[in-house]
């Protein structure tokens, strides 16, 4: 009976995607912690972290749903296909100009909000060095995710943002941390020298980019997105900056990046079924594929929440943790259902591609909505 009420094969898949994208996110927290006297070391660094590790998934998760949606049309063939090259390049040009106004903006918010001047230049060189190093890394193996697994008969859409997040949350930390050492032992004027070839190589894949008529899409679509869901991703910053309580730091990095892994999964089911037929959108969605995916989604937080929860327990020997985490589980869940289906509903009505908007968007906000809500939750139970 339950086979007819949820997706298994989205379950099955999800979770062992998910399980990975936790575990790495424990290991990326360790490495933060033990690397927290670099980022003091530059004031306004680690402000900026938390959108850079959501910039992994508005970026090469869209990548990925993009791809699925194309493979799943029968538009991609392989690996050499020039639609894979144009979303690789795509995403890089997208991760690297992002950076520039983020960088702007996490300086403005530090200086309004604390009265201190952050070292810019250094700042922008330590992340643009950064994204070297992983969109090199993460760009093709985004791509090669979602063809391999779509040729193994996986579906993209189920594994994607997971396996990307579960690579990428480590490496973000990783790279931010080694290019933090780079750039401050190098001496000034290298910095400088530094900056030059990066803001070269923004200009070079930037203009590659718009001389493609689909990576030209793909750039006016994402990048006003990404501004604007980074911007929000502050909101998260300051969240955590105001709340520094060793059991809500503890909890949140896995419990949001799980929340946000799990929107982004529903997201691009939503974008494929909705491009094959099996969901008709409208104000109130029809079909049963609609309700077999919700139905998956709550079935996926109870049991990445039953992981947190214990990981909770653990640390506090506490059931009341445990009871926290699960109220916080079901309210954020159910948020992120009505956000991501009627952003994605929204995108299709604007004859927008949701695959570019709605996966920076969900995932930004499943860090504010999964953050709110167990710092909520938290004040409520203790």
């Amino acid at each position: 009976m339950i086979r007819h009420l949820v997706d298994m094969k989205m379950i099955r898949e999800s979770f062992v995607a998910l399980l990975l994208a936790l575990i790495a996110d424990s290991f990326a927290g360790i490495l933060l912690n033990h690397s927290i006297s670099v980022f003091n070391a530059v004031p306004g660094l680690l402000m900026i972290l938390p959108a850079l590790l959501d910039m992994r998934g508005n970026v090469y998760g869209a990548q990925i749903s993009r791809l699925s949606s194309k493979l799943h049309l029968g538009e991609i063939s392989g690996m050499k296909d020039k639609k894979v090259k144009i979303n690789i390049i795509s995403s890089v040009a997208l991760a690297f100009t992002v950076s520039y106004i983020m960088i702007g903006l996490t300086a403005g918010v530090f200086y309004f909000s604390r009265d201190v001047v952050v070292p810019v230049f250094i700042i922008l060189t330590i992340v643009l060095t950064n994204h070297f190093f992983t969109s090199s890394i993460l760009t093709p193996v985004a791509a090669y995710i979602s063809v391999k697994s779509y040729e193994k008969n996986w579906n993209p859409d189920n594994i994607g943002v997971p396996l990307i997040s579960a690579i990428g949350d480590f490496m973000v930390v990783f790279f931010m941390v080694f290019s933090a050492m780079l750039v401050l032992w190098l001496p000034h004027y290298l910095r400088f020298g530094l900056l030059g070839i990066w803001v070269a190589y923004t200009i070079y894949v930037f203009t590659k980019t718009l001389r493609n008529k689909e990576g030209k899409k793909i750039y006016k679509e994402s990048f006003v997105v990404l501004i604007l869901v980074g911007l929000f991703e502050l909101v998260t910053g300051t969240l955590w900056e105001d709340n520094k309580i060793a059991l809500i730091l503890l909890l949140l990095p896995p419990f949001q990046e799980t929340l946000g892994n799990i929107g982004s999964v529903l997201s691009a089911r939503l974008s494929s079924h909705i491009y094959l037929g099996y969901i008709e959108p409208g104000f109130i969605p029809r079909g049963k594929q609609f309700m077999r995916d919700v139905a998956s989604t709550f079935v996926l937080t109870f049991i990445m929440s039953s992981i947190v929860a214990g990981l909770g327990f653990v640390y506090t020997h506490s059931f009341v943790v445990v009871g926290m985490v699960f109220a916080a589980g079901v309210l954020a869940a159910t948020l992120l259902i009505l956000i991501s289906y009627y952003l994605t509903y929204l995108s299709i009505k604007l004859k927008m591609d949701p695959d570019n908007t709605v996966i920076p968007i969900i995932t930004t906000l499943a860090d504010i909505v999964g953050s709110g809500t167990v710092i909520m939750f938290y004040y409520l139970f203790f």
